[in-house]
């Protein structure tokens, strides 16, 4: 099996929170709350990866770049 990348995992953390905030708005219970929370949390963690990941893609092809040049 596959695993997901950085970006597929993020977009289903926000597709998880979506569902998470429906049910708090319907319901303002401890458990919806907690739960909207939670995913809010993993969506922050899985940002930060993906921006780091973006960050060094960036980096290491304007390395290339700049050795192609030499």
């Amino acid at each position: 099996m596959i695993e997901d990348d950085i970006h597929d995992q993020l977009t289903k953390a926000y597709l998880e929170y979506f569902k998470a905030n429906e049910a708090f708005e319907k319901r303002k219970s401890h458990r919806t709350h907690m739960s909207s929370r939670s995913w809010l949390r993993k969506i922050r963690k899985l940002s930060k990866l993906r921006m780091d990941e973006i960050h060094e893609t960036y980096q290491a092809k304007k390395q290339a770049e700049k050795q192609g040049k030499q």
